[in-house]
Parts: C-alpha cells; sequence; structure tokens
C-alpha cells in the first residue's frame, strides 16, 4: 500500500510541476516592519556641546544633541580634502611641494618647499598624521590653488546635501567662516569610508612616509587613538584648535552593525574619544529593535548590511535585529535556556516549499514524497 501511494504521489508530483509550475513557491521570510518599544535606556551623557549617534545597518539617527548647530570643525575637516582627492586625483600623480604647502604650520608631516610626492603618500599622511600641509598639498594639486580647491569642497558639501557647512580651508585651521554641524560631517564621513581605499587608511594605526629631501625618516602614528583601544573602531578622523575644541568622526562595527559617532567640541583631555566611546556602548550594548518575519515574498533586508548575517531566522521564532532608534527600542534578546525571555511582537509560521524551477523537478518530488512517506509511516 505505502509503494502505492508513493507511485501515485510521484505522478501528481511530476505534473503538477510541468504544468504548473507557478503553484510551488521558495522559501520566503521578508521582514514585515521594525517594532518599537518604550525604553528607559536614554543616551549616555556626554561632555560634548553637540553629538550625533548612528546605525548604518538600520539606517536609523539612534539619537542627538544640537546636531544642526553649526560650529568649527577642526581638523575633520580633512574628511572632505581625502574625498575629493580620491574622486578627482590618481594616488600615482606626482605633486611638488610649493612653499606654500609646506609653511601650513600646526599637525604636520613634514613636507619640504621643492620635493616630490605621491598623491597617494599626502592622502595617508592628511588622515592618518593629521598633516595641515599635506592638506595644502592636496588642495593645489588637485584646485589649481587652495582657494579653487575649497571652491570644490564646498561644491562637494552642497551635492551631499550638506545645507550647515561652509568651508574656507582644507585642513580645519580656525577661520571665519569655516563651520559644519555634526550631521553633516555624519554625511561626509559615512561618504568617504563607503570608498575602499579611504577605510583602509582610516583604520591605519602607523604610517612610513617617504624619506624626507635630506634623507630624514618621516612616519606617524594615526592621531585615533582609539584605534588601539576601543573594540570594533575603524577610524575615522580626529581634530582640534583653540576655537573647535575637540572634535571626532568615529566609526565602529560589531556583529554586523557600523556605527557612527560625530562628537564636537568636547570637553577634557581626550573627552572626544570618551564621549565616542560612551555613545557606541551605549549603542552597542544597551539597544535592540526586534524585526518581524512574515510568509508571502522573496527576503528583502531593509538596508545593505556590513555582514550577511545579523538577522538570524529560524522556523517558528521571532528574528531580532540588533539595531535601535532613540525611544523605539526593546530588550535584546537572551540566549536559549534563560529564565523568563522576552516577549516576542509576534508569532509566526514559515512554511517551506520547493523551488518550482523546471531543473528542480527531484527536489520538488523527494520533498513531497519525504511529507507522503512520513505521513503514512506515522
Amino acid at each position: 500500500m505505502k509503494r502505492l501511494v508513493n507511485l501515485v504521489a510521484l505522478s501528481a508530483i511530476l505534473v503538477a510541476n510541468f504544468a504548473v509550475p507557478a503553484l510551488a513557491s521558495p522559501l520566503v521570510f521578508p521582514i514585515l516592519h521594525q517594532d518599537g518599544f518604550p525604553t528607559d535606556n536614554d543616551p549616555p551623557s556626554v561632555t560634548a556641546a553637540s553629538w550625533i549617534i548612528y546605525d548604518e545597518s538600520s539606517d536609523l539617527v539612534l539619537a542627538e544633541w544640537d546636531a544642526d548647530t553649526r560650529r568649527p570643525m577642526a581638523s575633520i575637516t580633512k574628511i572632505m580634502t581625502v574625498l575629493l582627492a580620491l574622486e578627482k586625483g590618481n594616488v600615482d600623480d606626482d605633486v611638488v611641494i610649493s612653499e606654500t604647502a609646506a609653511g601650513q604650520g600646526g599637525q604636520e608631516i613634514g613636507l619640504v618647499a621643492g620635493e616630490t610626492v605621491k598623491l597617494g603618500a599626502l592622502i595617508r599622511a592628511a588622515v592618518v598624521r593629521s598633516g595641515n600641509d599635506s592638506a595644502a598639498a592636496i588642495a593645489e594639486h588637485i584646485g589649481g590653488t587652495v582657494e579653487g580647491f575649497v571652491d570644490m569642497m564646498n561644491q562637494r558639501a552642497s551635492e551631499l546635501g550638506m545645507d550647515n557647512t561652509h568651508f574656507v580651508n582644507p585642513h580645519g585651521l580656525d577661520g571665519s567662516g569655516h563651520y559644519s554641524t555634526p550631521r553633516d560631517m555624519l554625511i561626509v564621513g559615512r561618504q568617504a569610508m563607503s570608498i575602499p581605499e579611504f577605510a583602509d587608511i582610516a583604520r591605519s594605526r602607523v604610517m612610513v612616509f617617504p624619506d624626507a629631501p635630506d634623507g630624514s625618516l618621516r612616519s606617524a602614528t594615526n592621531t585615533n587613538r582609539i584605534l588601539n583601544s576601543y573594540e570594533g573602531s575603524i577610524g575615522v578622523k580626529t581634530g582640534e584648535t583653540p576655537n573647535a575644541g575637540l572634535t571626532y568622526v568615529g566609526a565602529a562595527e560589531r556583529d554586523g552593525r557600523r556605527l557612527f559617532a560625530v562628537v564636537f567640541r568636547s570637553v577634557g583631555q581626550r573627552a572626544h574619544f570618551a564621549d565616542a566611546m560612551e555613545l557606541f556602548d551605549w549603542a552597542f550594548d544597551d539597544l535592540g529593535i526586534h524585526g518581524t518575519l512574515t510568509v508571502g515574498a522573496p527576503y528583502q533586508p531593509l538596508t545593505d548590511r556590513v555582514s550577511p548575517s545579523p538577522l538570524l531566522v529560524e522556523a517558528g521564532t521571532e528574528s531580532y535585529l540588533h539595531t535601535i532608534a532613540q525611544g523605539v527600542t526593546a530588550d535584546p534578546p537572551r540566549p536559549p535556556g534563560v529564565e523568563s525571555p522576552p516577549e516576542p511582537p509576534m508569532e509566526i509560521d514559515i512554511t517551506r516549499h520547493p523551488d518550482p524551477a523546471p531543473d528542480s523537478v527531484m527536489t520538488t518530488l523527494t520533498y513531497w514524497l519525504g511529507l507522503v512517506t512520513g505521513a503514512f509511516d506515522g
């Protein structure tokens, strides 16, 4: 009898597979929506006058404070300088260093007027060493003059939607009319970090620059000190001037999430690092969003994610996405076996169907025969 049942099932499946392939559909479990819940997890108190913390993996501003107030931004200016250099220049270009570039003052890599340096080396020095001389040399090479390059900076800022930003120089030294906001610097920081060459430089802890014309060695340690001390830190740029105080655009990755923190005018020794790390800790450790699943359409993630598996799907269970928006959060999920697990926002059933492609007859057959055989064996 069992053999007869199997043969009947085989005949039915072959007919169904060739005649009506649309009846079968692939396994599907899209995110229907993200459910938010009230939270007591307020953002930490930091010293920065204005700041923003953003989760790129889910395109959410998690929290912000005075993030649209215009302030001097110091050397995080160089993010835009290097972005333009990578977009408009060639890293193998030879750049002849002018007297003006070599004499910028402040933080420098030690350029010498008249020497020739590759653009790629100047880019590394501008990010890692925060060299003002390197930034000026980049500006002269890409823009013809510093003034021409500054016009390019402001044009690019406008294209990116940085409506509260205005540049007057390529390095970030204090100057009248040189300002930005945490929200705007988040925009350019994300844009720069989307370029692999920039991202590689931003996470570099040290760099070796070509020797000076007199043979002396030139090297630098990254001014971004938390690259060595904060788990998941991947960049991007520090800043400090008398008018701007301490500024910082930082990025960190953990468990498939990429966060950006931007702080302006932090107060205290290395307070920009402390402020950013507190914001990162709050977002990584204290917060979570529940993502609910449903059956009926091909799976589509909300955004392209840093790694392919921030989402864990198990039949008959909910999925948790470890992200948060301020005021819309839930307790993070607990591991299996932990008492008092969080109440899921909804329960679902996931139904598995075989692939309807014409070359999947055996897959279809095996699947359905397994169901039929199991039903009669039981």
